[in-house]
């Protein structure tokens, strides 16, 4: 069992506090008294005889506000008797309740790993843990893990995988789903409160460590937090600051065979706690992205937007990866000064630079998928979301989404849901949500199989409008392959498509064909191919050429917009869920 740094008194300097810097002689008074007592008792803990199991050799790992013991199979953890401003543990009943609240916080997500509050009790001249009487001290008591299992390590050795980190996705949008939506102060995570800690954070870089800021970086967290004003609050208004895990980077997330834990929350600070989901699934995310692993983060946020539907949070969500990236910057910084390793501002480097790449987007686009059912277009477009670090709409998710931040529920639909009117309506709800992911500046691929003409020209259009590059990617394989991909599809419960053989027959023969225009805008893929093919970047070069040309030719409709406009294609179409056909 691990003490991560974060949960330390690098934490005063992230969060807004109104604490004095210098602390009055009665707090430096209790702080001695309280420790005198607390210092025996740590002694104790050291030794082998105050447990009541086989404790072996004792490991202890100390941080500013908290000591934890290795000790056989169980660690035990208990609060140092400071109060550094933003949270005041010289009290033995303070200690007791943020014990008791690191337990309930934490079984939430870590309901095995958690095991209780053991008293610490005096036992003649020694002190024994979990034994009765009265208790001279309170520990958090649980199991401990293999800590090669930490999700830090498994990325360092290579080992980290899209099945852990898919896994990790379902989990933390359940737990957020589910996770209390009412703040215990009105001020959390409103606009004013968002733009004070990004401050705080900024400010505290540039006193550590001034010139390894960009001004850059600056600016755009100043003019962000202006402008993303409204949304924050809208965002607060909605129910989507809620009480999360607030410390959620890779050496708090734990591998479990084919599960995943994520432990040691935030238990002391409701700032650091109640924040928006979007912020706290923004942590790890950047941690992934700031080793390297781009893909891996577009595989985990593409996996919770599909549990979750929360489409909103993307306006934010850049927003939210600078500051944790700039707050993981702070915090080695504060490391380093306390070290005397040779480069100890890396670290620190590699965070900042993550913030200022993350400033600077790329330019979003929209990639239309083109196929019958059985075509191999969900994978391939799975694969291909991860791997270019786009958001993947899948109708079939859509359609069977319930309402608003619910998981999809894969039971099958009447026939209702599939006639005209019914799936007009369905790509009238999908072109909304496009939308909104173009607005907040990300490519999109959409996961549909745009069999109509006047589906294909309202995304079209809506393309101009936004003045992006798009395209269809046509997968296609043969019937045969079609048909057995429907039949073995059918069987899987957790399928979200509907479409059987009677529903391919219909696309086979109702199908609109591709008109020269869209033809010209069409990159066609045979997805008759090993899955992982689709995993390498060879498979999807010719669309990639056509993103990314080597000479800086505009895009057919950039350049041509107006004949996009005016040449057939009929009014703009502007997104409307409601919109029917």
């Amino acid at each position: 069992m691990l003490e991560m740094p974060l949960e330390s008194a690098e934490w005063s300097m992230i969060t807004p506090s109104v604490a004095p810097i210098r602390r009055s002689l009665h707090v430096q008074y209790r702080e001695r008294v309280a420790r005198r007592g607390w210092l025996r008792i740590d002694a104790a803990l050291q030794r082998p005889c105050s447990y009541r199991h086989p404790a072996g050799r004792i490991r202890r790992i100390e941080t500013h506000i908290s000591v934890i013991y290795l000790a056989g199979r169980f660690a035990y953890k208990i609060k140092k008797p400071v109060d550094l401003g933003f949270v005041d543990f010289t009290g033995a009943v303070a200690r007791q309740y943020y014990c008791n609240e690191e337990v309930r916080l934490n079984r939430r997500l870590a309901h095995e790993l958690y095991l209780g509050v053991a008293p610490v009790v005096r036992v003649g001249r020694i002190c024994k843990v979990g034994a009765h009487g009265q208790p001279v001290e309170h520990a958090v008591r649980m199991k401990r893990f293999d800590e090669r299992a930490l999700f830090s390590r498994l990325l360092a050795r290579g080992e980290l995988g899209f099945g852990q980190v898919a896994r990790v996705a379902e989990r933390l949008a359940a737990f957020h789903r589910s996770s209390c939506a009412t703040p215990p102060r009105r001020m959390l995570g409103t606009a004013t409160f968002v733009r004070a800690q990004m401050e705080t954070v900024l400010t505290s870089l540039e006193r550590e460590a001034g010139a390894l800021l960009p001004t850059g970086v600056r600016q755009w967290c100043e003019r962000e937090a202006v402008r993303l004003a409204a949304h924050f609050e809208a965002r607060r208004a909605g129910g989507f600051v809620r009480e999360c895990h607030g410390d959620l980077h890779l050496d708090n997330i734990v591998g479990t065979g084919k599960d995943a834990m994520m432990f040691d929350c935030i238990e002391f600070s409701d700032a650091l706690r109640w924040i928006d989901v979007a912020s706290d699934l923004a942590f790890l995310m950047m941690d992934l992205q700031a080793h390297g692993r781009d893909d891996l983060a577009s595989a985990l946020l593409n996996r919770w937007l599909q549990q979750t539907g929360d489409f909103g949070a993307l306006p934010t969500l850049r927003f939210y990866l600078v500051y944790r990236a700039l707050v993981r910057a702070l915090v080695e910084l504060l490391k380093a000064r306390r070290s005397s390793a040779v480069d100890g501002l890396a670290p620190a480097q590699v965070y900042v630079a993550c913030a200022a790449r993350l400033v600077s987007a790329p330019q979003p686009y929209l990639l239309l998928c083109h196929g019958y059912s059985g075509s191999g277009k969900s994978m391939a477009s799975e694969a291909l979301a991860t791997n270019i670090g786009a958001i993947r709409l899948s109708s079939d998710t859509e359609r069977k989404r319930p309402h608003p931040f619910a998981p999809p529920d894969h039971r099958a639909l009447p026939n209702a849901a599939y006639s005209r009117k019914a799936i007009d309506s369905h790509y009238g709800t999908l072109l909304a949500i496009t939308c909104r992911v173009l607005e907040a500046g990300y490519p999109v691929v959409v996961d549909a199989t745009f069999l109509k003409q006047r589906h294909r020209v309202r995304f079209i259009e809506l393309a101009c409008v936004f003045d992006v590059p798009v395209f269809l990617l046509d997968f296609h394989t043969s019937p045969q392959q079609l048909a057995e991909r429907v039949r073995t599809r059918a069987t899987d419960p957790c399928q979200s498509s509907d479409a059987n053989t009677a529903v391919l027959v219909r696309q086979l023969a109702n199908e609109e064909p591709l008109t020269p225009d869209e033809a010209a805008l069409t990159v066609a893929f045979d997805t008759d191919v090993p899955l992982s093919a689709l995993q390498h970047a060879t498979y999807w070069q010719r669309l990639m050429d056509r993103l990314h040309p080597e000479q800086p030719v505009e895009h057919a409709v950039r350049s041509g917009m107006h004949h996009w406009q005016t040449g057939g294609w009929g009014a703009v179409l502007l997104p409307d869920a409601a919109h029917t056909e």
